[in-house]
């Protein structure tokens, strides 16, 4: 199996991963009451875990990896008239979990162009992972620094 093939194989889990926490969670987030996490739980809800996958206290709305799929196909809906076929075909294939043949009257396909409605879905799947990648480059891991460090004696002057 290929890099890109494994990447549109993430993608296609994670795009999933976001359709089961909406159907379970819904867009709206919202904080449970704190006597229902207990009944829930018999106790304390568990607070450990893998980052973004990890049970949030008080249903408190979708988890990171299902947010950063959200944010994705939104940005994907706004960007021109391509993007928003492709995020509308999001929304059929994973949300409303609609059969092949309707998403492809979505996206304005003929019954038969099967091997282009495969393209279609791999060209969804590289937009969003070029988003995510985006969404998570450097600008939002590093602090940028504008000025240069100095090195300073054990007096306090600059040296």
């Amino acid at each position: 199996m290929t890099v890109e093939a494994e990447r549109l194989q993430l993608v296609e889990g994670l795009m999933q991963h976001w359709a089961e926490q909406r159907a379970l969670l819904g867009h709206e987030a919202g904080l449970g009451s704190q006597m229902g996490s207990i009944m829930e739980w018999k106790g304390a809800a568990p607070r450990g875990g893998v980052s973004g996958a990890r049970i949030l206290i008080g249903g408190a709305g979708l988890d990171h990896s299902a947010a950063e799929i959200d944010a994705a196909v939104a940005e994907l809906g706004r960007r021109d008239k391509r993007g928003a076929v492709l995020a509308e075909l999001a929304v059929y294939r994973y949300l409303h979990g609609a059969t092949i043949r309707e998403q492809m009257r979505v996206v304005g396909l003929a019954e038969d162009a099967d091997r282009t409605y495969r393209n279609w879905v791999k060209a969804l799947h590289l937009q969003v992972l070029a988003i995510l990648v985006a969404r998570s480059g450097p600008s939002r891991r590093h602090t940028v620094r504008r000025f240069t460090m100095r090195r300073v004696c054990a007096e306090g002057a600059p040296k």
